[in-house]
């Protein structure tokens, strides 16, 4: 699971750790914790804020990673990622990411691969 390509992707790491295993939410805070980075940490309510930019990658990712490796989300989170899914589609890289993750690994990740057949 750790070593799963499709859930492998570039991140700081102060923001990954401070990102820790919250749920992800939407409010209308202010980005200012990690300089240019846009997201937003809630301590004290164990929530974090993704950018829009992020959020529809996010969604697949986490959609597809609770399905291939049977892991439990809450049905807030999963109502907010396929609200996400359908709000953000896919770009042209993460489209071209799991063509190139699918033809190494022969496992692709359909919740993408059903977004960028259909634009």
């Amino acid at each position: 699971m750790e070593a799963d390509l499709h859930n492998l992707v570039p991140a700081i790491g102060e923001v990954n750790g401070d990102r820790s295993n919250y749920n992800f939410s939407e409010w209308n805070g202010k980005a200012t914790q990690y300089g240019q980075c846009q997201m937003i940490a809630d301590f004290k309510q164990r929530q974090v804020q993704p950018p829009e930019h992020t959020r529809g990658m996010i969604s697949r990712t986490y959609q597809y990673m609770a399905e291939v490796y049977h892991l439990t989300l809450s049905s807030q989170q999963q109502k907010l990622l396929r609200a996400w899914d359908i709000m953000y589609p896919p770009s042209q890289w993460e489209c071209h990411r799991n063509e190139k993750i699918t033809q190494q690994t022969g496992s692709y990740n359909h919740h993408t691969k059903a977004r960028c057949a259909n634009p």
